[in-house]
């Protein structure tokens, strides 16, 4: 292997197996030494100017990347970006990319976006992938997903601490006001999270079962129906049935708490009366504190089997 293979090896060991002709050439490789790579193989031509070694397998990371480096100064942006971030409904779909309003939006291998604010972008790298930040790709995903997805989305990343509700609002005062797609749903997403906020259902059952996921813990029942629960219908968030105890979680807002508080007491009152016990975790409390609910879910299940708490 000569000085030049190794070290394009190492480059686009860092680079998902590609690497630009821009950086062939820093190396030291000449035109027919390119040409000859090319021919016979080793190196894969996956857009202009841009290559893949024969070695390296044929991923999303690799195509992404392959992208960015067809283009000056690009990011991965919107649904890629989601993906990379870990977003949810975000899937590793053809790659988007963001470029200057300069820029080229021919590409073989991506959706070429360009922006006219691009100067003013927070870049980060995930897998060394050069990407817009949580915020950013949030704001850009207003204009691709529905509304209900998008409040999904927000949802978990503000549970898994991605962004914070000032963050969103940061982004919202930058660009509310202004005529891009998805400004109108952005905003009035971000404006209903208010200091009483809760996520949707999905999420706080999320947060919940990563609670009760502990091996000191019985099998847990999610949206269980008990025999007696007809009474008053409603689907228990979980039920450990070896211990008799009714588990839900608080996801709603402090008005609404106060429009169903007779409810809830009615279904708690019940479930006593059929001999079960019952405990309520707010959203908070599951996101903020796991460990304390953990060790509260212990306790009531040590004295269910008669066993000393150690907690």
């Amino acid at each position: 292997m000569s000085d030049i293979d190794r070290l394009l090896a190492v480059i686009a060991n860092r680079q998902h197996g590609v690497f630009s002709h821009r950086q062939a050439v820093a190396t030291g490789a000449t035109r027919r030494q390119i040409e000859y790579r090319r021919s016979t193989g080793a190196w894969i031509d996956l857009d202009y100017a841009v290559y893949a070694l024969d070695s390296s397998p044929p991923t999303w990371h690799r195509q992404v990347m392959a992208s960015i480096l067809t283009k000056n100064r690009a990011r991965a942006s919107g649904v890629t970006a989601g993906a990379l971030h870990g977003m949810a409904n975000c899937r590793q779909g053809r790659p988007e990319i963001t470029v200057p309003a300069s820029g080229n939006a021919a590409s073989k291998l991506a959706i070429v976006r360009r922006r006219s604010d691009f100067k003013t972008l927070k870049l980060v790298l995930i897998d060394r992938i050069p990407t817009t930040d949580a915020p950013t790709t949030i704001f850009d995903l207003a204009s691709r997903l529905p509304p209900s997805q998008l409040q999904r989305t927000i949802d978990d990343c503000l549970v898994r601490g991605k962004v914070t509700a000032d963050e969103l609002r940061s982004v919202l005062d930058v660009y509310d006001g202004c005529r891009l797609s998805g400004t109108v749903a952005f905003r009035e997403t971000v404006e209903e999270i208010t200091d009483d906020y809760v996520p949707s259902e999905s999420v706080l059952e999320a947060l919940l079962l990563r609670v009760l996921d502990d091996p000191r813990i019985p099998q847990v029942d999610l949206q269980a129906r008990l025999s007696w629960w007809h009474e008053l219908p409603h689907r228990i968030d979980a039920y450990i049935r070896p211990w008799a105890l009714i588990i839900e979680g608080d996801g709603r807002t402090y008005h609404t708490k106060r429009a169903d508080f007779e409810n809830d007491r009615r279904r708690d009152n019940l479930a006593v009366a059929y001999g079960y016990r019952v405990l309520r975790f707010t959203y908070r409390m599951l996101n903020d504190d796991p460990d304390e609910v953990l060790q509260t879910v212990l306790r009531a299940g040590s004295h269910a089997t008669g066993q000393i708490a150690r907690v």
